[in-house]
């Protein structure tokens, strides 16, 4: 069992730590489109396993209303309207583990809904991929009792 800690992940897009406006208690959450597998119907009651090789998806980050990554990604998303080429690598690195995730071609899917009230708030930024690279940890780095 390996010993988890969100302070030892690291987030960048567009040279952007991401992790640096991360609301308090909330965590970075990648969602695939579809899955890898799917099982297709033979017609002769059974079923065959079909691989499904898109491996799109999106990634959310709650991020806090009056940080500054909050107002630089919301530069970002101005700029992509105008210009439509703010796309690049999502980089997700737990540095713990060593484990990397490489989210290819990621951009803004839109801006959040906000809301103003008399507290601060936190808003959503979700990112759609092109496909996701993970690349494992080979090693018991940080194992619990080691």
């Amino acid at each position: 069992m390996r010993q988890y800690s969100i302070d030892h992940v690291e987030c960048s897009w567009f040279g952007l730590d991401l992790k640096d406006g991360l609301a308090a208690g909330t965590s970075i959450t990648e969602a695939r489109n579809a899955a890898s597998w799917t099982n297709k119907p033979t017609g002769q009651g059974k079923v065959v396993r079909v691989y499904n090789p898109d491996m799109s998806g999106t990634i959310s980050i709650v991020v806090d209303q009056e940080s500054r990554t909050h107002q630089d990604l919301r530069t970002l998303a101005i700029t992509d309207r105008a210009a439509r080429n703010v796309v690049g690598p999502l980089v997700v690195t737990d540095t713990t583990t060593g484990e990397v995730f490489y989210y290819k071609n990621a951009y803004i899917a839109s801006e959040p809904d906000e809301t103003r009230g008399t507290e601060s708030a936190t808003f959503t930024w979700v990112f759609n991929f092109e496909k996701i690279t993970h690349v494992p940890v080979l090693t018991d780095n940080n194992v619990v009792g080691s």
